[in-house]
């Protein structure tokens, strides 16, 4: 099943039961895959929350794709130190510490950590010492908040 795809058929849903999908991760083995759908919202998410979106998530899937018969369901919140999926999200964090794993000009990974002080239309802009260290959204790995 395609991520984008699977927030598509969601995203209202999820929204109408006052959370939003923050990101989507599969993971596993072809026969033991696991979804983990990360939601939050704007007082933070609850066990509770978890739970009803969980259940009102496995029976829409069930419906487009008899997905409880595939995959095992986790529905998460992205914790304090969360993960980015999309570029929109960094615009809630300028001026906070994130870390960036990415493939530099050479093809090397690389990570860096320091203060978001920018989101452009091609990437990110960081500072950390006294440079602004550009980062291309096509060459990120992962990229995380750090508290």
């Amino acid at each position: 099943m395609d991520k984008n795809y699977i927030k598509e058929i969601l995203d209202k849903d999820v929204q109408s039961l006052g959370c939003e999908i923050w990101g989507i991760e599969f993971f596993g083995k072809q026969k033991n895959q696991t979804l983990r759908i990360y939601i939050d919202n704007k007082n933070g998410i609850s066990i509770e929350d978890c739970e009803k979106v969980s259940k009102h998530v496995i029976k829409l899937l069930d419906v487009e794709n008899d997905f409880s018969n595939k995959y095992l369901l986790e529905v998460s919140s992205p914790g304090l130190e969360r993960k980015f999926f999309f570029k929109d999200q960094y615009l809630r964090y300028i001026n906070c510490s994130i870390k960036v794993k990415y493939f530099n000009d050479l093809n090397r990974k690389i990570s860096i950590k320091g203060t978001l002080s920018e989101v452009t239309q091609k990437g990110l802009i960081i500072q950390n010492s006294d440079k602004h260290q550009k980062v291309p959204f096509s060459s990120i790995i992962q990229a995380n908040l750090i508290m």
